[in-house]
């Protein structure tokens, strides 16, 4: 975990230092208003660290992360510090590697509910289908913190250099599964929303670097993707559901 986490740093700083030298303003996607702090769109990669179950593997591309949120910044005092505070709402995809599975939850009273890795079968594509792309879904709503420091202290309303490292809160808005088939040449989707035990309330960390209304980003959650106990079951003797946790990293840009 610790070699990933340097090299996804070492290619996000990397990225917005070669950006950084053709960006001069703050505004360099549209006019912006006079209203202070940002409209920021964010966009990156899933992944999920600690994954003990085989069947929940990813793809390599197709666990897209997408991120709409507000930022309002507070100087702190007359130095090169803020702290920034806002809201955001978060789309996150998780795509199978092996697109023949989905999400089911096994029916029962709440304390026997648990979710399981469900073949995609005849039943639900017909004997004719084949599977083209299977994923699930997260939306969230969430509490961002974070402290800013600026290189130039002067720049802290104007889009100057700046590293940030903070945290989040998150609140579940619903889950969906797609199911994406060709059926006598014919191409059909099946959604399903459903919360598929997937945690309520997720926290974590992040980091951050930007300059003039461009950034990066590297995100990791402390909490489990599935509510405790309720998780697939690995591949142990005696199986326990997965622990697993998700991670991204990104690209961000400021809309003001």
């Amino acid at each position: 975990m610790r070699k990933l986490f340097i090299l996804a740093l070492l290619i996000l700083t990397t990225t917005v230092s070669i950006q950084a030298q053709n960006l001069q303003e703050k505004n360099t996607f549209g006019p912006r208003p006079n209203l202070k702090g940002d409209l920021t769109l964010s966009f990156g990669l899933n992944m999920l660290y600690n994954n003990d179950v085989e069947d929940l593997n990813l793809r390599t591309v197709g666990n897209n992360a997408f991120k709409i949120g507000y930022m309002y910044p507070v100087q702190i005092s007359n130095s090169n510090f803020s702290f920034n505070a806002g809201f955001n709402f978060s789309f996150d995809k998780f795509a199978f590697d092996g697109d023949s599975t989905t999400l089911a939850v096994v029916s029962g009273d709440d304390e026997l509910r648990n979710v399981r890795l469900q073949t995609i079968g005849e039943d639900l594509i017909g004997e004719n289908g084949f599977v083209e792309k299977s994923k699930f879904e997260t939306n969230y709503v969430n509490i961002p913190l974070e402290f800013r420091y600026y290189f130039n202290k002067n720049k802290i309303d104007d889009g100057g250099l700046f590293l940030a490292a903070g945290g989040s809160i998150g609140y579940l808005i619903n889950g969906k599964t797609k199911i994406k088939y060709v059926e006598n040449e014919q191409t059909k989707k099946i959604k399903r929303k459903e919360s598929y035990e997937l945690n309520q309330f997720r926290y974590g960390a992040h980091f951050r670097i930007g300059i003039a209304g461009f950034g990066a980003h590297f995100e990791y959650d402390f909490s489990e993707l599935f509510n405790p106990g309720r998780g697939p079951l690995n591949n142990a003797e005696e199986p326990v559901a997965t622990q697993t946790t998700p991670f991204r990293f990104g690209l961000s840009f400021n809309l003001f």
